[in-house]
């Protein structure tokens, strides 16, 4: 009980003195984390919802369409057949286009009479059903129209007041909502009318009818379209048969290139977290060090001061953990429906997110702090109290290479060879994001390059939410990158600081060590973007189409993180160049 009340003591004094380094390491741990877990947990939401809008809406378990003029005959032996409990309809329907706000959009007009129907019956979730001059349209067509209750539509040359908006599981979510189609499948949405309005709005158009079908065993509508009985049922031909599973997997292609990209910006975040933990440790690393001394000194052993140590780093990556779960688990219903075609709720997390979220936050917090931790556990206790000058490694071949560059060069290129662990730190944040920026200019090249129907049709509503995801995680990506670049820089200016010094004892000026430690961190970061481009490139065309940016902007962009990465290097780097040589010597422990 004594040595956990020592520890808690000395975190909470820790948490106290320095918030700062808390509320950066959480940042950074509950971005990636929540990230990786929004992305782990769309495709259980997409399930979830839909499973919710089934069981509101009677969903069928097996839909089926036909042109007989006069379906009741497949409809009374489609009652009959083996495995089914319950029919809706026969509907009549036909494809069309409509307007509404001055806009044409494709959709499937679907007649329904006064009577509620046993199988699929549409939620109404604004306004009422359809009545006679009435119509009713599916809520993501609404919302991606711009269409509200009281509005007019025009269909078949007819014009309805909207008179409702509802939700249905026997269609895909908009863009991917037509049952009615005849001919080569479109992108549309679904409107619901009286089944007097919709003769007389149907006009010349191709027609079918819609029979929706509950089985005893919603699980075997494959076995039921291959039976004897639904075979003989449409021997004509005339018969389609859709299952509610291939509704399913329609709305989760909803989120076809966005689970991909917040689980590989997940990950990629989480190397951005490493380098903010990694240069924190490292700021802190005479702190601790120091500390540590002082543990061993009273009679403390090395596991001790471990968990002294790694105790504080892992409560807050609990803390970390459960944030961005929570965060992901309340964006997750939102971004998995972009079209507001289901029921979403917010559900607790799969069992996946929960494993994956939790090991990348161990991952993270391990990389970023174990070493450090270790080494101040293993030092000696004189060692650590009386924190000695550390004694460069002789390179005589560097310094025979370096010794006729430039002063700002040689200084630099030295002190990237004496730290080659934060060197390959900085480039690897570096190299996260020009992943994604890559990514991002890729995906606006394939887009510039789609025809006017792709980028500005139906499926922008697929588009859009693409864009945003991918800019929200570059954004976030970028932020941390600035972090770790000032970090970074802040850390290699404090222990650089001594060899600075001697150097401008020597004749080196300000300008030149504030150089030196700007080339150290762009020499880091070149590595970076040589790497991060290709694979920025070859990831997206994993996931998307085989596109390639113009040169010009992959050069501008490697020109703008370069400028960037000198820019916030030279702001530590200035902060420790202020004062002159002599008084820094004086005050330096030799």
């Amino acid at each position: 009980m004594g040595r956990l009340l020592l520890i808690g003591r000395l975190i909470v004094r820790d948490l106290r003195r320095r918030p700062g380094e808390a509320v950066m390491f959480l940042i950074a741990v509950t971005t990636a984390t929540a990230a990786l877990s929004l992305g782990l947990a769309t495709d259980n939401t997409v399930a979830t919802a839909y499973a919710k809008t089934r069981a509101a809406t009677a969903g069928p378990d097996v839909m089926v369409s036909t042109t007989d003029p006069d379906p009741s005959g497949i409809a009374a032996r489609l009652a009959k057949a083996p495995g089914v409990t319950a029919l809706g309809g026969p509907f009549f329907a036909f494809d069309t286009t409509i307007r509404a706000n001055g806009r044409s959009a494709h959709s499937a007009v679907e007649g329904r009479g006064g009577s509620r129907s046993a199988v699929d019956r549409p939620l109404v979730t604004a306004g009422g059903w359809v009545r006679p001059g009435g119509a009713v349209i599916e809520r993501g067509f609404a919302q991606s129209l711009g269409v509200q209750v009281g509005d007019r539509i025009t269909v078949g040359g007819h014009g309805y007041p909207v008179v409702g908006t509802a939700v249905s599981a026997a269609t895909s979510v908009y863009p991917w909502g037509d049952p009615a189609q005849v001919g080569p499948s479109d992108a549309g949405g679904m409107v619901w009318l009286t089944t007097a309005d919709a003769h007389a709005a149907a006009g010349d158009a191709p027609v079918v009818h819609l029979i929706h079908l509950k089985l005893s065993d919603p699980a075997a509508t494959d076995a039921f379209g291959t039976s004897a009985a639904a075979q003989a049922i449409g021997a004509d031909g005339r018969l389609s048969y859709h299952y509610w599973q291939d509704v399913l997997q329609t709305d989760m292609a909803m989120i076809r290139f966005t689970r991909p990209t917040l689980v590989i910006g997940g990950w990629l975040l989480a190397v951005a977290a490493i380098v903010t933990l990694a240069a924190l440790t490292a700021l802190r690393a005479a702190r601790d060090q120091r500390r540590a001394g002082l543990l061993k000194a009273v009679g403390a052993g090395p596991g001790t001061v471990t968990a002294v140590l790694l105790t504080q780093y892992l409560l807050l990556t609990v803390l970390a953990t459960a944030l961005g779960l929570a965060a992901g688990t309340v964006a997750a219903p939102e971004l998995a429906d972009p079209s507001a075609g289901l029921l979403n709720t917010v559900s607790p997390p799969g069992t996946d997110a929960v494993v994956g979220t939790v090991f990348l936050a161990v991952v993270v917090a391990l990389a970023g702090t174990l070493g450090p931790v270790l080494r101040a556990a293993r030092a000696s206790t004189v060692h650590a109290l009386a924190d000695p000058a550390h004694l460069l490694t002789h390179r005589p071949r560097l310094n025979a290479m370096t010794a006729y560059l430039p002063t700002s060069l040689l200084l630099g290129v030295r002190l990237l060879a004496r730290r080659p662990g934060r060197a390959a730190l900085a480039s690897a944040g570096t190299a996260a994001t020009t992943i994604m920026v890559t990514a991002v200019l890729t995906w606006h090249t394939e887009l510039n390059a789609a025809p006017d129907f792709v980028r500005f049709g139906p499926i922008e509503v697929r588009t859009d939410q693409t864009g945003q995801v991918l800019l929200a995680v570059t954004l976030a990506l970028g932020a941390l990158s600035t972090l770790n670049t000032v970090l970074l820089g802040w850390s290699t200016a404090v222990q650089a600081r001594r060899a600075l010094t001697i150097a401008r004892a020597l004749g080196a000026t300000p300008g030149q060590a504030i150089s030196a430690l700007c080339v150290a961190q762009l020499l880091s970061a070149v590595p970076g973007l040589a790497a991060g481009i290709p694979t920025g490139l070859g990831l997206y065309w994993l996931f998307g189409d085989t596109v390639t940016p113009p040169a010009s902007w992959l050069l501008t962009t490697a020109l703008v993180i370069l400028t960037a990465v000198g820019a916030l290097t030279a702001l530590p780097a200035w902060a420790h160049t202020r004062h002159p040589a002599g008084r820094a010597l004086n005050t330096e422990p030799v």
